[in-house]
């Protein structure tokens, strides 16, 4: 899969690393999570206790440290411990480079702050050394939820693609929020226009490109899970494509064409109504539209084959398997089933997956066994 958007050139324009190990871990007042300090295996590793014994708080931890966001789209506030003014994620991740040291902070009130080896970084460079999947009971969300789970989806696992894309979406998001803060003070909006019509005609472009070959290869998945009942996915932006092409300079004349047809209501509701930002992703299972008609069943199985897809996707276009986060897979599934969905990341590098029962018996033979309990951390013989 190579993301093209014809004119836009640079398919894939990130580092690519070899390998990836989190070799260190060290939490300060995330979530549930004190102090906490992980040393992981390079493969498996389980991690056991009861619910809220904060298992999955340790899976959102190494998500933000890797890309500086949480996967369940929680904010930085929310993530913060109660009683404490900073949340801090500190570790060393080995690449085929040598050893990295991302460091991810929050201060209540104030910015997040990143740093890469020491020194103060964007937070999109994390994007350009490391790369993860994480599969949860959330994902369902991304079947059943509103449209904004849906693109935040997105943006998440497509900026691991591409730079460019993460790039072309910041800017925009910063023209989206100007164009808004001039309608609602009822100044003209327009100045803003030029900018949100570059950078959201590339990311219009870059998406569907990106969702095309996601649909594919999730459909497979999804047949290969469900026994051959049909998956779907398509892509409606805000912007008509003409034809489903992507073509930068058609989209910018799209673009043009409908912000002059919602000037006066974007100026009447005092919002911004043209753009990525209104995106919609379609689903459908056996031909029905999935938010509507899907059963909790279709949608977690809907959510896996888009991660497996996403997984076998990135560690093609990287060229290295990205690090494997899985929640509570085993809450819904026999082992035999379990370990078949694992299979299925076939050539992971490293594995984090978390269970509130007694972990298979092939996984604490093969992997690090670790016990959480009130947010405290025990590796297990």
């Amino acid at each position: 899969m190579r993301l093209t958007c014809r004119r836009q050139g640079l398919p894939c324009d990130l580092h690519v690393e070899k390998s990836m190990n989190v070799q260190s871990l060290s939490v300060t007042c995330f979530r549930n999570l004190g102090r906490l300090q992980l040393s992981p295996a390079p493969g498996v590793n389980v991690l056991h206790g009861l619910n809220g014994s904060g298992k999955t708080n340790l899976l959102e931890a190494l998500f933000t440290l890797c890309l500086g966001r949480s996967q369940r789209r929680a904010p930085d506030t929310v993530l913060l411990q109660h009683e404490c003014d900073v949340y801090r994620l500190e570790g060393k991740i080995a690449t085929s480079s040598g050893p990295k040291s991302p460091a991810v902070a929050f201060q209540r009130g104030g910015r997040k702050k990143v740093t890469i080896d020491g020194a103060p970084s964007k937070l999109r460079e994390l994007y350009d050394h490391f790369c993860a999947v994480s599969v949860g009971p959330e994902d369902s969300e991304i079947l059943a939820g509103p449209p904004a789970v849906r693109r935040a989806f997105l943006d998440m696992y497509l900026s691991q693609f591409s730079r460019l894309y993460l790039s072309d979406l910041i800017a925009y998001q910063a023209a989206l929020a100007q164009k808004n803060a001039a309608l609602k003070r009822d100044m003209d909006p327009s100045p803003f226009d030029g900018v949100l019509i570059s950078h959201g005609a590339r990311v219009t472009c870059a998406r569907n490109s990106f969702l095309s070959s996601l649909a594919a290869a999730a459909a497979e998945y999804y047949a290969r899970i469900s026994g051959g009942e049909r998956f779907e996915l398509r892509y409606r932006p805000s912007v008509p494509l003409s034809n489903g092409h992507a073509e930068i300079g058609d989209a910018e004349v799209a673009f043009q064409v409908q912000l002059d047809g919602h000037s006066d209501r974007e100026r009447a509701v005092q919002t911004a109504l043209v753009g990525p930002h209104r995106d919609e992703i379609l689903f459908s299972v056996a031909g029905y539209p999935a938010r509507m008609y899907g059963s909790q069943g279709q949608w977690r199985t809907a959510a896996v084959a888009l991660k497996l897809a996403l997984y076998q996707m990135l560690k093609r276009e990287r060229g290295m398997p990205p690090l494997l986060l899985l929640d509570e897979i085993f809450a819904e599934l026999d082992e035999a089933r379990a370990m078949s969905l694992i299979g299925l990341f076939e050539g992971f590098s490293q594995l984090f997956l978390t269970t509130a029962h007694k972990p298979p018996a092939h996984l604490r033979e093969s992997g690090a066994v670790f016990r959480l309990e009130d947010g405290r951390i025990e590796e297990q013989p």
